[in-house]
């Protein structure tokens, strides 16, 4: 499904991601206007499943105030709002833009309605949000863990608060980093996967329902942690449920996260390339055993990390 509504000096051509390329051309005139076409391309995936970035890239010939992409529900309801950004800030001949739209892990299967607007500009198009399966499990926490999990001091609700903030900022300033991103450590044993449906059960018998927002490394305590892109670290101290955690943008609303960390070896405000050692895997914080939790964010929307595994974005 496409529509595209007509205004003064639009022309858009709508590209999906696999090899099919369709041309949409609009132009409109009032009293005593000349014919004025701009050409939009726009790519974009046609399916994405629950836990998935939908990476949208678009192209105009001249700069642009404002794009932005709308994802809404099958009960026309909007579900994300992303504000593209420009990647080719240099480029004259063309202009680039990007905009990302996170599918959380709750994400209902069906047919959702893509809106791409840039200016008067509005292309539409279908999304198939595919059926994904994620894992149950239960874990039993000791008395320390149990503390942490029901912790409602000052403290942590500050914590909490303080890196919400930080996942949900979208600067212009941020780094550009189009990938490919990598692991952040060599071992591939998983403990957790993204996505699991987690019942908690506390050292006094009551039980909690959560989801998990990352992958677990079953690893040693004092195993090296690596970038996983280039990008800018905003985030690197201790926290009551994360632990030694390090926080790095690498684009506009874009994160990756690791948790649990024994110590660091990085500081806020440093500039890390993909690789840079940052600190060394632990048991900080609320955890079982050694391990690394591994997580991204994208506008405060926490995606599975695969996704973004060795990928080159744009």
């Amino acid at each position: 499904m496409r529509r595209v509504r007509k205004f003064r000096q639009v022309s858009c051509i709508l590209l999906a991601v696999g090899l099919l390329i369709t041309g949409v051309t609009a132009t409109a005139r009032g009293k005593g206007d000349t014919e004025d076409t701009t050409v939009l391309s726009i790519t974009a995936p046609d399916s994405a499943s629950p836990g998935e970035t939908v990476s949208v890239i678009i192209t105009t010939p001249d700069e642009q105030e404002a794009i932005s992409a709308v994802l809404y529900s099958m009960l026309e309801e909007p579900v994300v709002r992303a504000q593209a950004f420009p990647l080719d800030r240099d480029k004259k001949s063309a202009y680039r833009f990007a905009a990302f739209i996170p599918l959380g892990t709750l994400s209902e299967s069906g047919v959702y309605r893509l809106e791409i607007h840039c200016g008067n500009t509005i292309v539409t198009r279908e999304l198939r949000v595919e059926h994904r399966d994620f894992i149950e499990e239960t874990i039993p926490l000791d008395n320390k863990n149990t503390a942490i999990k029901s912790d409602t001091s000052k403290k942590r609700m500050e914590q909490i608060n303080k890196l919400t903030k930080i996942l949900q900022t979208v600067s212009t300033d941020a780094p550009i980093f189009p990938g490919p991103f990598v692991s952040p450590v060599s071992a591939t044993r998983r403990t957790s996967h993204f996505g699991d449906r987690r019942t908690y059960r506390y050292s006094n018998g009551k039980t909690r329902r959560d989801l998990h927002f990352g992958i677990d490394y079953g690893i040693p305590t004092g195993t090296p942690v690596f970038a996983s892109g280039d990008g800018r670290i905003v985030m690197a101290e201790s926290r009551i449920t994360t632990g030694w955690t390090v926080v790095i943008e690498h684009l506009p609303g874009i994160y990756s996260l690791y948790y649990h960390l024994d110590h660091l070896d990085t500081a806020e405000g440093e500039f890390v390339r993909a690789g840079t050692l940052i600190g060394k895997s632990g048991c900080t914080g609320l955890s079982t055993g050694p391990h690394l939790h591994w997580e991204f964010r994208v506008n405060g929307e926490a995606v599975d990390p695969d996704w973004f595994a060795g990928r080159v974005l744009f």
